[in-house]
């Protein structure tokens, strides 16, 4: 691949991925409702932590998982915020320590395991996680702390990633996989984001006619 193509697509993940971090949190506020499963928090910010203090590979790389890794902070304390009323803090934070604890020991294990520096191995698992999360939560949540921008991002920002690993590493089959499923699943996500938009735009509606 090209070296401009590789730099901008570099350049595409670490933008389209923070935007979606900023849409999250910003979602967050205005619904009262953290945007993002737990165990996807506790998985990427163990991610970030890792690759920016522990095993760094490149100082641009360590500043955008920094950026990340901030990011993601604030989204973990909209979670702890929110879901207090949910269920007994201690549970909570019980579940988010063991979490933590567990992602970090995985991450490590799999860049060890795999000789994986870049953590491209364990990224890919997060994002696939999130992907069936995301799906769980809109169909649990309906739209609550998640937008149609969050969505499309993510899917981009991803694609972007995806097109440059796969440049790198032709012959990893489990790669393959996973960029594949994590598109179907963005996609089958967009569809059923806007078949619950549609429904929460005609509820109202059916509601007056009923009364």
């Amino acid at each position: 691949m090209p070296l401009k193509l590789e730099l901008l697509l570099l350049i595409g993940i670490a933008l389209f991925w923070t935007i979606v971090y900023i849409l999250v949190i910003y979602k967050g506020f205005k619904d009262h409702s953290c945007g993002m499963p737990m165990a996807s928090i506790c998985a990427n910010i163990t991610w970030e932590f890792l690759l920016t203090f522990i095993m760094p590979f490149h100082p641009l790389q360590q500043i955008v998982t920094l950026i990340w890794f901030l990011l993601d902070g604030i989204i973990l304390l909209q979670f702890l915020y929110y879901s207090k009323g949910s269920y007994p803090k201690r549970t909570i934070y019980a579940s988010v320590l063991s979490l933590l604890a567990i992602a970090f020991l995985l991450h490590y294990g799999m860049a060890v395991e795999f000789h994986d520096k870049m953590g491209i191995y364990s990224a890919f698992g997060i994002n696939l996680l999130m992907s069936i999360l995301f799906i769980k939560m809109l169909l649990t949540k309906e739209l609550q702390g998640q937008s149609l921008s969050i969505a499309y991002f993510k899917m981009i920002g991803t694609l972007f990633a995806s097109i440059l690993c796969y440049s790198l590493f032709p012959q990893s089959l489990l790669l393959t996989i996973m960029y594949i499923l994590i598109f179907l699943l963005d996609i089958a996500y967009i569809l059923l984001f806007n078949g619950q938009s549609i429904k929460v735009v005609h509820r109202p509606a059916v509601h007056k006619k009923t009364m």
